[in-house]
């Protein structure tokens, strides 16, 4: 098995692979379908070329324990964990049909205010649950927060991918790659979790500051640093503080008391920070109510008081004098307002009246639009309140009667897997599928524990069993005679033939004609073992044109079709073998351009190639194994030039503090950094001045 899977691949007898959806350090990633329950899901492979490597296993392991402990509306479903047969590991997740945060933030930048305070409460909720188990998730980033829209047109989130999350308790040999690099991905990593402060352990306040880093993103479509490298940003976070949100993009403005909030929870010291999940809720949760109030418009008081004071009696005479106490414009506009609150109250009236007809018609969702529009332009319009509590009875009831189509509903589809269940396991059994029929039998069970037929079921597969045994035994006695026949061994082959009589009648009849013929033909010449020897030696020496030629002498000599055939086969596989022999050199040669190119995205290409082509070959899992030893060899020399130019660039400026911090992030990258004690000795030099 490789984690390399073609669409239309069956999964470990169970899971039909639809497309590749992506993959990065520990596996690839499919979406695939459950053939027995119709059912979308997500399969995650370990890589092969990580397969072998003792660490890798753990943490892959490490992710599904973690993921089996959370069980929460806005974290991804963790449904099975196994391994093939070939020994690597798969897990199956539930499948979110909608897009990440990142991929919707590349397509249409920012999102609007109230929906990305809202899709962040909810993905702290969901970290909340994760901080909640005594775990740190460590890798929060738009790409982990899938989102898609529900039912009633709401934006929901969910977080994936728990594969870098850890307890909270020390565990040193995962915390740090063999190069020195932190787990997680830069661009969204606290300063603590670049490991700049020695001795620091991450906690919940690690996964509050990157969830900042996406709500500052989701806000102005712009990250808090201007950087060119990952590493500079992380140079940049614990030496700089982020730009204001405010005027960071002229078109999506963000209200101060919004900034405040997220800037507090990128506080470089982590102290400053909010202490939980629940702090950075509640403070958004604020905000998003001052929004709400802020957006609702009434009826201006003193116009609202002069529609309801009637004509002719006390207040009237007090508008009388205060109105000749005012200039004609000044009348003019209060009339103006007077009369437009009046039209807003009749308006009320008549939208009030029509949305009880839509009540009582059951147009649930035509009478909060109504509402919605009363509660905007005439909040305190008469009835308001009665509707409302109205509405909120009559969804009570729909919300029950749903709540009870849907448990039926349930049970319907429940019976309909059932019956699916027991006609696919009848199926299989009549075709005497044995594999597909234990399948079946699983599946059938686990729906329905107590099913009346199961004893049933069960003695069928154990007879299905007993005689798929014995075809099996059939079979290898018949393939060990033709071997023999093949060798002229006839001794051996008669062995087999009254082994064969005991188990299948048919086939030992067959053979036994066989059999008789061979021995006849091998008498018609004296020299017929000696081309047969030769030809063996042809085979051998992989000279597969003049085999070709002794196997035509051996046909003219008479030899038995059984002994043709089965040197033809042998022919046709040392052909093949010679095939792919070459194949296998040409996909080598290939492989080494592309390593001397640096062309390592090729050159991974084609071992994944070679994989496909020579499923067996133990080859292309130790090219995959090159590339990525020598990825990261490159990369590591790039930081290393990168933070070597910047801390050149601060000893030529003069700047002591930023060339020190700068030498910090260096030393990150590579501890054992050659010119460590020169660059240290020019720093300790400019210092002193």
């Amino acid at each position: 098995m490789t984690t390399e899977q073609q669409p239309g691949t069956i999964l470990d007898g169970k899971y039909e692979v639809l497309h590749h959806l992506g993959g990065g350090g520990m596996g690839e990633v499919y979406l695939v379908r459950h053939i027995h329950l119709e059912e979308k899901r997500v399969v995650k492979i370990l890589r092969a070329d990580r397969v072998a490597d003792p660490d890798a296993q753990k943490r892959f392991l490490r992710e599904a324990r973690f993921a089996t402990q959370i069980k929460h509306a806005h974290v991804a479903i963790l449904y099975d964990y196994s391994r093939f047969d070939d020994g690597s590991f798969y897990m199956v997740w539930e499948y979110i049909e909608g897009e990440d945060v990142g991929t919707r933030l590349r397509r249409d930048g920012p999102f609007p205010l109230r929906v990305a305070i809202d899709l962040a409460m909810q993905a702290l909720d969901g970290l909340n649950a994760i901080h909640g188990a005594g775990m740190i998730h460590r890798d929060v980033s738009p790409d982990n927060l899938m989102t898609w829209t529900d039912g009633r047109g709401r934006l929901q989130l969910k977080i994936i991918d728990l594969g870098l999350a850890k307890n909270l308790e020390p565990d040193p040999d995962l915390e740090v790659t063999q190069d020195g690099m932190f787990m997680g991905k830069l661009l969204y990593c606290a300063p603590e979790q670049a490991g700049l402060h020695k001795g620091e352990t991450l906690d919940n306040r690690t996964d509050l500051y990157s969830l900042a880093l996406v709500l500052y993103e989701m806000l102005t479509g712009m990250r808090p640093w201007e950087t060119e490298t990952p590493q500079a940003a992380i140079f940049k976070r614990v030496s700089e503080d982020p730009l204001p949100l405010a005027g960071r993009n002229p078109m999506a403005p963000v209200p101060g008391e919004l900034e405040g909030v997220v800037l507090k929870a990128l506080q470089r010291e982590r102290d400053d920070r909010y202490p939980d999940a629940v702090a950075f809720i509640e403070a958004l949760r604020g905000v998003a109510r001052r929004l709400e109030r802020s957006a609702t418009q009434e009826v201006p008081r003193e116009a609202a008081e002069a529609v309801a004071e009637p004509a002719g009696g006390a207040s009237s005479s007090r508008v009388d004098r205060g109105s000749r106490e005012l200039s004609k414009a000044e009348k003019e506009d209060l009339l103006a307002q007077i009369e437009r609150a009046a039209r807003r109250v009749e308006e009320g009236s008549k939208t009030i009246g029509q949305a009880e007809a839509l009540l009582v018609d059951g147009r649930l969702d035509e009478v909060r639009e109504l509402i919605a529009r009363l509660e905007s332009e005439t909040p305190r319009a008469r009835s308001l309140e009665d509707l409302k509590e109205r509405l909120a009875q009559a969804e009570a009831v729909l919300a029950e009667r749903q709540k009870k189509e849907e448990v039926e509903k349930k049970r319907a589809e429940r019976r309909g897997r059932l019956d699916e269940a027991e006609a696919m396991l009848t199926r299989y059994i009549q075709n005497k599928q044995l594999a597909l029929a234990r399948l079946g039998f699983d599946t059938l069970i686990e729906l329905a524990p107590t099913h009346p037929r199961r004893s049933d079921f069960e003695s069928w597969i154990g007879l299905l069993e007993d005689e798929v045994a014995q075809d099996q035994r059939a079979g290898e006695l018949l393939a060990e005679g033709r071997r023999a026949l093949g060798e002229t061994d006839f001794r051996a082959a008669r062995r087999s033939l009254a082994q064969l009589q005991k188990t299948d009648e048919e086939l030992a009849k067959s053979f036994a004609r066989e059999l008789e013929g061979a021995e006849r033909d091998d008498e018609k010449s004296a020299d017929f073992g000696a081309h047969r020897a030769r030809l063996e030696e042809l085979i051998g020496q992989g000279e597969i044109e003049e085999a070709q030629r002794e196997l035509k002498t051996l046909g003219d000599l008479g030899a038995a079709k059984v002994t043709l055939d089965l040197y033809r086969s042998r022919l046709e596989e040392a052909r093949e073998s010679a095939r792919d022999q070459a194949q296998v050199a040409a996909y080598l040669e290939a492989f080494r351009e592309r390593i001397d190119q640096g062309d390592y995205r090729g050159a991974r290409e084609v071992a994944g190639e070679l994989q496909r082509t020579s499923p067996g070959d133990r080859r292309p899992a130790e090219l995959l194994a090159d590339v990525a030893r020598l990825e990261r060899e490159a990369e590591r020399r790039r930081s290393i030039e990168q933070g070597e130019a910047q801390v050149e660039t601060f000893l030529e400026q003069g700047d002591a503090a930023q060339a020190e911090l700068a030498l910090k992030v260096l030393l990150q990258v590579a501890p054992d950094y050659k010119k460590r004690k020169a660059l240290e000795k020019r720093l300790a030099k400019l210092k002193k001045g």
